[in-house]
């Protein structure tokens, strides 16, 4: 037998989950058609790139496919790169897939920002890492070039939260929680964050921008 056949867990299908996310499904078909976002995957993540963009102060949102996910103004050419991760995700991780050597090049400039946004369950934002470190942009690149020589199936790079924090001095952001939740969030995850400082955790009303 296949080992795949072995896989997955299998169970009834629950008639109230079923019946009750309908009505939710149907609710957001409602703001698709009124906003005219018919992919339901694409709305979701702009929506949540809107959310975790404006918290940062930026005022605009990419709408298509390739390129950065925000933009701070008109006038600013300050861009901003959004990841997102479940809470009950074994890991929080800033995933990047099929990153061009363009794309890569672009995070040693000052230009742009990356973000990692943390949600528990649909829309409770918990709190997002952030910052820019031209080592990324390194980072990115090598793995890209790596993937070119024939060594991976899928171009596909992995940062961990602990790693921005600590490898590329990345801030936290804690947006629907107090400092004092976010490091306790942090360091019931991983104890690695029992060293952090807690002057890299901001609560949102102390947060005054990117700078």
């Amino acid at each position: 037998m296949l080992e795949l056949f072995k896989k997955g867990n299998f169970v009834p299908i629950n008639s109230d989950f079923m019946v009750e996310g309908h009505e939710v499904l149907q609710c957001v078909s409602k703001i698709q058609e009124k906003f005219n976002k018919e992919d339901t995957d694409t709305f979701i993540n702009e929506l949540r790139d809107s959310i975790a963009g404006y918290t940062l102060g930026f005022k605009l949102v990419n709408i298509e496919k390739h390129g950065f996910d925000c933009k701070l103004s008109e006038n600013d050419e300050v861009y901003l790169e959004v990841k997102s991760a479940s809470f009950s995700a074994k890991s929080w991780q800033a995933t990047f897939n099929d990153t061009t050597l363009e794309k890569a090049s672009s995070f040693k400039s000052k230009k742009v920002f990356l973000a990692l946004a943390v949600w528990k369950n649909a829309s409770d934002l918990l709190f997002i890492c952030y910052g820019q470190n031209e080592e990324i942009g390194n980072f990115l690149e090598e793995k890209v070039k790596w993937f070119k020589e024939g060594h991976t199936v899928r171009s596909t790079q992995s940062i961990p939260l602990s790693s921005l924090v600590f490898d590329y001095n990345f801030k936290i952001l804690a947006v629907n929680k107090t400092k004092e939740e976010v490091l306790n969030i942090l360091r019931l995850k991983n104890r690695c964050f029992n060293k952090m400082s807690n002057d890299n955790v901001i609560e949102l009303e102390n947060f005054n921008g990117l700078d």
